[in-house]
């Protein structure tokens, strides 16, 4: 029975964790740093740790508790990027595609179904070892087909670089630092004094 308790402590602990590494991840992404390279940043990270577990087999062995930290840092990196993932979508997609992609998302989603199967399979041909280098194997695959998003999205959502030294060209209106921050919006000022 301790057992069972300590496994339900690790998986209340666990989404905790993920709302912190969420909300620091989206801070990080709104920093500057952008959103493809938060989340690959977070993705490395999580790779790492599972190579951890892949590599320090004989010490996580004998001292077991030190297991604990590293899956909770692990799934919590790996999770916690989604809301990022997900604004990327929308911000790519048409509107009247949106439907469409979350569908296919949805549907992708059954793969966890059957990587849950070989993972199991191989579990019990090899040991749960093997499946962490193969999870890890896969998703450094993930990570450098994510990466390929690097040259596509800004890393300022709705910026514009402007040269300073350009000058604007003939029939357009330079946009003005509060409207590059709004992503070429105007800015309605509110009155002060009245017009009369």
């Amino acid at each position: 029975q301790r057992w069972r308790s300590q496994v339900q402590v690790i998986y209340f602990l666990l989404p905790l964790v993920m709302v912190i590494f969420g909300a620091l991840c989206t801070k990080i992404a709104s920093a500057g740093v952008g959103r493809v390279q938060t989340t690959a940043l977070y993705k490395v990270g999580s790779v790492s740790l599972l190579l951890c577990m892949v590599f320090f087999k004989n010490f996580l062995d004998v001292h077991p508790i030190c297991l604990v930290p590293i899956y909770i840092l692990r799934a919590g990196l790996m999770n916690s990027c989604y809301p990022l993932t997900e604004s990327i979508l929308m911000d790519f997609v048409p509107r009247d595609q949106r439907a469409r992609w979350k569908s296919l998302d949805s549907v992708a989603s059954f793969g966890w179904c059957g990587s849950a199967a070989f993972g199991g399979w191989l579990a019990d041909k090899y040991d749960y070892t093997h499946t962490f280098l193969v999870t890890a194997i896969f998703q450094i695959v993930s990570i450098a087909i994510w990466c390929l998003l690097l040259p596509l999205v800004p890393r300022v959502e709705g910026s514009r670089v402007v040269d300073e030294d350009e000058p604007p060209e003939e029939g357009g209106d330079e946009l003005s630092g509060d409207e590059i921050e709004n992503g070429g919006e105007e800015t309605v000022t509110a009155l002060t004094e009245p017009l009369l």
